[in-house]
């Protein structure tokens, strides 16, 4: 299969096919190259031409064509910082953005100036892979503001950059049912420790084939608030939620999931979650759903046990 790099794609002299996180690179649409670095950065460049690339991500998302295949690879380093609502939409469908580099060379978006700067994701199957988003501001109202499907957050980090400046809910979804389905939220690291904290995921309508493994969460103290909040008389079906390791010393509430239906559906398992209620103890408020080796401790000094109890 075609690529969009004229000599291929190769390691050390061996052609690869595919490559990189869920294969992104290996597609037949348009590749945009994004380096604010550059000093020939400029979102009046073509940005095909890593040695002319583009200022900003949402420069290159005005590049692309819904549904092409088109990629968009974010130079290691590269920095934006946000300061209203919409800084970034993605508004064309089927867009991949990856970015380059490791640890904290990985390209970081800031989020800064007003509570209500946020990155709106308007169009489906938008894909963001090995990325920063810091919190630069109190009480952010949402990180990512979404009203599409097929969204998904893989390998990123979440994170604050002093204390008090936090996201209130990283991913808030509209109210019009399923029309945020198909979430997934894999391998990030989210740390806001700040008690403004509210959800990592706030659902407002009904949500079908939400996956979020394999994650590490630490959030402030917010005892009326889960993980993931679904609203009132809402449903989550055919979900996956497991292997995720969650820090969020509440004492009282649903730690995980809080949803008030019956109807939900999927399974949730192998979570491990440390907290400090000590008497509730409720990790997971989802009937419908199935439950598998869950644990959770309100201490420092024992391993955590299976929660809620064990089916005889």
């Amino acid at each position: 299969m075609p690529t969009n790099f004229p000599t291929g794609i190769t390691s050390k002299g061996i052609p690869v096919e595919g490559g990189g996180i869920g294969s992104p690179l290996f597609t037949s649409g348009d590749v945009y190259w994004v380096d604010s670095g550059a000093g020939t950065a400029d979102d009046d460049n073509a940005g095909t031409n890593p040695k002319q690339p583009l200022a900003t991500v949402d420069g290159a998302v005005n590049k692309c064509t819904a549904n092409n295949g088109d990629v968009i690879i974010v130079k290691p380093g590269h920095s934006e910082t946000l300061s209203a609502a919409a800084g970034i939409v993605f508004d064309v469908a089927g867009v991949t953005v990856v970015g380059q580099g490791v640890g904290n060379s990985r390209p970081t978006i800031t989020l800064d100036t007003a509570a209500t700067v946020d990155i709106d994701v308007t169009a489906a199957d938008v894909r963001i892979y090995n990325m920063i988003f810091s919190m630069n501001y109190a009480d952010i109202v949402q990180v990512f503001d979404l009203s599409a499907d097929g969204f998904t957050l893989d390998g990123c980090d979440i994170v604050d950059t002093a204390a008090s400046m936090n996201f209130v809910d990283m991913i808030k979804c509209t109210t019009t049912n399923n029309e945020c389905d198909r979430i997934t939220v894999s391998n990030c690291y989210i740390a806001s420790p700040d008690t403004g904290n509210d959800a990592v995921i706030e659902l407002g309508g009904d949500s079908d084939r939400l996956t979020f493994t394999d994650n590490y969460i630490s959030l402030g103290v917010a005892d009326s608030e889960a993980i993931i909040s679904v609203a009132t008389g809402k449903d989550v079906t055919n979900c996956l939620i497991a292997g995720n390791y969650i820090y969020r010393l509440n004492t009282a509430g649903d730690l995980l999931i809080d949803s008030d239906t019956t109807a939900n559906s999927g399974i949730i398992a192998h979570n491990r979650i440390g907290h400090a209620d000590t008497s509730g103890e409720v990790l997971i408020d989802a009937d419908g759903v199935r439950q598998f080796d869950n644990t959770g401790t309100a201490t420092n000094t024992a391993s955590g046990y299976p929660l809620p109890a064990i089916d005889s």
